[in-house]
């Protein structure tokens, strides 16, 4: 794909072109033809087809959005849901000559000769960059990360786009400033995105606040950094896949480092590492976790850490009111939302949530009755969705709760979840160096 083909007039035509195709299908889908179970199901597939390829081509932050959107596909209609996983794969790379236009715009003379080598062939493509491997004048192997030229430029043009997609589709049940405010919270995290300055911020808020034992965090070469290149030093491990295969006790040690740096980011340190992706993460046989990419990371405000702690404790202590009155302080509720309505559905979500993760000493994620049952839930309990909310501020906390489940549930984990309650809900350290 050109670089012209990426500038916003361009772009806003891709968007609003799959909006209008959207828009169609939704009234056709309502004719009497045949049954409607599959033709539900034909347009979906459809319309994720359409959607996948669209944000997948023009990546930026429409391809950012379906990312996002396909981490909840199982609040989607599964056929779309489908789709939309597509584009968790890697982005096809830009041609090394455009790449390399790049650099030149961002490095002096002096900069490039820091450099003894760069491969052409990328590593990695993305959304928003693709990274190259390297070599410095002194020898030391690192990874050049390149942000795609046009990128940051289309991010408001992509949202509007977007969120019309959105309208079209009439997939979610909740009113427009909610919407809006999560819109405005995906907004400041991709143009944050885009400017690699951002993330070099990231990288060291994360190692001085979010530092726990095995996890490993990439040193930067800051003389070579700026808004559109990042340089790494290159941190080598295996992928989720080649660690799903080893010993349970391996796979055991690093479950419990990943679910102890998650909760520590969010109750200790107050800033996540938003961008779950397992192409982001690396293990190794000594048990250590190398996180990749601090591009997304949400910094969040203590008095919200501290409400979602009487949440969770009021939530174990089936202390219904309380947990009402600490999702409605979120904003997680809506204002003239009845509580005896919803007494239900918490009763429900937290018995098959919450309960179960603290039935037992250590929690089994490999059991795919839990994620089944919570999905099941929901379907029973679809016609009270609009009395919630996203909480915007904690979007991208969720985004990140979901994605390191899935990568537990990839390594077989079982977790000390009473330890790890005890310690990052309750305030009990102990036990918790013995994981």
């Amino acid at each position: 794909m050109s670089i012209k083909s990426r500038r916003p007039a361009s772009r806003t035509m891709k968007l609003l072109g799959a909006s209008v195709r959207t828009l169609g299908r939704s009234v056709l889908q309502k004719l009497p033809m045949g049954d409607e179970i599959e033709r539900r199901a034909r347009h979906w597939e459809t319309v994720g087809r359409d959607w996948a390829e669209t944000l997948g081509e023009l990546r930026g932050a429409a391809m950012k959005m379906g990312q996002l959107a396909s981490q909840y596909a199982e609040l989607l209609p599964p056929a779309l849901g489908d789709q939309l996983r597509k584009l968790q794969r890697s982005a096809e790379p830009l041609p090394y000559a455009d790449i390399k236009a790049v650099l030149d715009a961002e490095w002096t003379k002096s900069q490039w000769a820091r450099l003894a080598h760069i491969e052409p062939v990328a590593l990695a493509s993305a959304s928003i960059g693709q990274v190259h491997r390297a070599r410095l004048a002194d020898g030391c192997a690192v990874v050049v990360k390149v942000r795609y030229p046009g990128v940051r430029e289309a991010v408001d043009a992509d949202l509007t786009q977007f969120r019309r997609l959105l309208k079209t589709s009439r997939l979610l049940p909740v009113d427009a400033a909610a919407v809006d405010a999560v819109m405005a919270e995906v907004r400041a995290r991709v143009l944050e995105e885009t400017d690699y300055r951002i993330e070099l911020e990231h990288l060291h808020t994360l190692a001085r606040d979010c530092a726990v034992p095995g996890i490993v965090y990439p040193q930067a070469v800051p003389e070579l950094c700026g808004e559109s290149v990042l340089v790494l030093g290159e941190e080598s491990g295996e992928t989720l896949e080649t660690a799903a295969g080893w010993n349970a006790d391996l796979r055991g040690r690093l479950a419990d480092t990943l679910a102890h740096w998650l909760l520590h980011s969010f109750f200790d340190g107050r800033a996540v590492h938003a961008d779950p992706h397992p192409g982001n993460f690396a293990f190794r046989a000594d048990g250590s976790v190398v996180v990749y990419d601090m591009g997304c990371v949400k910094q969040v405000r203590p008095q919200t850490v501290e409400t979602g702690r009487r949440l969770l404790r009021a939530a174990r202590a089936h202390d219904w009111h309380g947990l009402h009155t600490a999702l409605a302080e979120l904003g997680g509720v809506r204002a003239d939302a009845d509580f005896d309505a919803l007494l239900p559905v918490y009763r429900e979500f937290v018995a098959l949530g919450l309960d179960r993760l603290l039935a037992r000493e250590r929690f089994d994620c490999a059991d795919p009755a839990f994620i089944d049952n919570l999905r099941a839930a929901g379907r029973r309990h679809w016609s009270s969705a609009f009395k919630f909310q996203p909480v915007s501020e904690l979007a991208f906390v969720m985004r990140a709760l979901s994605g390191q489940y899935w990568m537990l549930r990839a390594l077989g984990a079982r977790l000390p979840m009473r330890t790890l309650f005890a310690r990052y809900v309750d305030g009990d350290r102990r036990g918790i160096d013995r994981m």
